[in-house]
């Protein structure tokens, strides 16, 4: 018989038994609920439910001729997958990598140019013998402010051959500097690049740059798992995140670097999924210099706006009690400025990225991916994928790819500038 001191059956030690404490945190979070639940089923109406339904037709070959009759759409299991990945949707101009590539370079490129401008305007509007820096600062916020579709019709419109404001200005220095400026130059059209880094060295350029790339980066992190070890030397256990990360990415860096060495030796520089990857980031058309010149007066401000911010957060006894010790401006740039405003700048980076990769308007409104595709990025091609050719199907698959690709970037992007650990980690 048991004791009447001892906690009834199915009980805790405390005397609560699990489901007594899951009702009492169910009553405590009612009313959180409560206003959660309004947002939440707005959610599952306009996000999660046409998320899924992607899921779910991704798998089948969905094409306009089925919106009416969804099951009519005959089932293709990863066949849409294997087709974006391998090029076997028959698009005009299409290939996956090269788009990514392409992409990636767009984001990067982008994203340090608009750091490097907004920080250095921001530094020079924080001096204090700066005649006029709130008017200033609010004049550099009107691109930022103006809306995307003005922005690239007017930019548009300044790109075009015949009668853009680029080349009629071009026109107007000739007559009055008596210079030889092009004045008929086809920005939007042209495809004969005007850098490409694919015939360097004999066509070995980019090869030999993912190779010491690659090889750089391998050595870089195997030789951090040699110095710190991969085991916690108080607990004895695995630094598994370390590991994963570290391990995982240099073995790639090392398979890169092996493929390409093995291409190079075949006769073949084209074969490799990196080099396939430079073949528009490689030798970009002219319209994307075009395109990086509107989207960098676009974006910079929304840097500096931050920057800012961060800047004036600064205690000025920093700075003084570095000029009493000797330290020169570039060195109280890099161990005070740069260490202080690096957790608000880190934060907007990444923001910037996701945006700059996911940038349709600018793209879509300028050149709408042309010359012959040449300036697509992977949401103009999704956006095509649907509009033009109506291949829900495929659009869906490729669409998923995309979101796995962004995420495996904001990981990357995450681990290297830890914006989401706290503070004091």
């Amino acid at each position: 018989m048991a004791s009447a001191m001892e906690p009834a059956s199915g009980s805790e030690p405390g005397g609560t038994s699990f489901l007594d404490s899951l009702q009492a945190g169910l009553r405590a979070s009612g009313i959180p609920w409560l206003f959660i639940l309004p947002s939440l089923l707005v959610m599952l109406v306009i996000t999660f439910y046409p998320q899924v339904y992607q899921i779910v037709i991704s798998f089948y070959n969905f094409t306009a001729e089925h919106l009416t009759n969804p099951a009519a759409a005959p089932p293709v299991g990863l066949k849409n997958y294997y087709d974006v990945l391998t090029d076997g949707i028959n698009v005009p101009n299409y290939s996956f990598f090269p788009l990514l590539g392409f992409n990636i370079m767009w984001t990067l490129v982008n994203v340090v140019l608009h750091v490097a401008l907004g920080v250095a305007i921001a530094l020079v509007l924080n001096l204090k013998n700066v005649w006029g820096r709130r008017l200033y600062r609010t004049l550099f916020l009107i691109p930022w402010g103006m809306p995307v579709l003005i922005t690239g019709l007017i930019w548009n419109n300044m790109w075009q051959r015949n009668s853009g404001g680029v080349n009629l200005l071009a026109e107007a220095i000739n007559e009055r500097l008596g210079t030889a400026l092009p004045t008929t130059t086809d920005w939007l059209g042209q495809l004969e690049p005007p850098i490409n880094t694919k015939t360097w060295l004999g066509g070995l350029f980019i090869p030999l740059l993912i190779i010491v790339g690659c090889g750089l980066l391998a050595f870089w992190l195997g030789r951090g798992l040699v110095r710190h070890g991969i085991t916690d030397p108080q607990t004895g256990k695995w630094k598994v995140d370390r590991v994963v990360w570290n391990g995982g990415i240099a073995i790639l860096a090392g398979l890169a670097v092996i493929f390409t060495l093995l291409d190079i030796l075949q006769g073949s520089t084209s074969t490799s999924v990196l080099v396939r990857m430079f073949d528009r980031a490689g030798a970009p058309v002219l319209a994307f210099y075009a395109l990086l010149i509107t989207n960098i007066w676009l974006g910079w401000p929304f840097m500096m706006v931050v920057a800012t911010g961060a800047l004036q957060s600064i205690p000025p006894d920093l700075y003084e009690a570095a000029d009493v010790d000797g330290a020169s401006k570039w060195q109280q740039f890099w161990f005070i400025t740069v260490p202080l405003i690096r957790p608000a700048m880190v934060p907007a980076i990444m923001l910037g990225t996701i945006w700059t990769f996911n940038l349709f308007n600018v793209i879509f409104f300028i050149t709408a991916g042309g010359p012959r595709n040449q300036t697509d990025l992977l949401i103009t091609q999704a956006y095509k994928l649907i509009g033009q050719e109506q291949l829900y199907g495929v659009a869906s698959a490729f669409s998923i790819i995309v979101f796995f690709v962004l995420l495996i970037i904001t990981l990357i992007n995450n681990r290297i500038t830890r914006a989401t650990e706290r503070f004091d980690e």
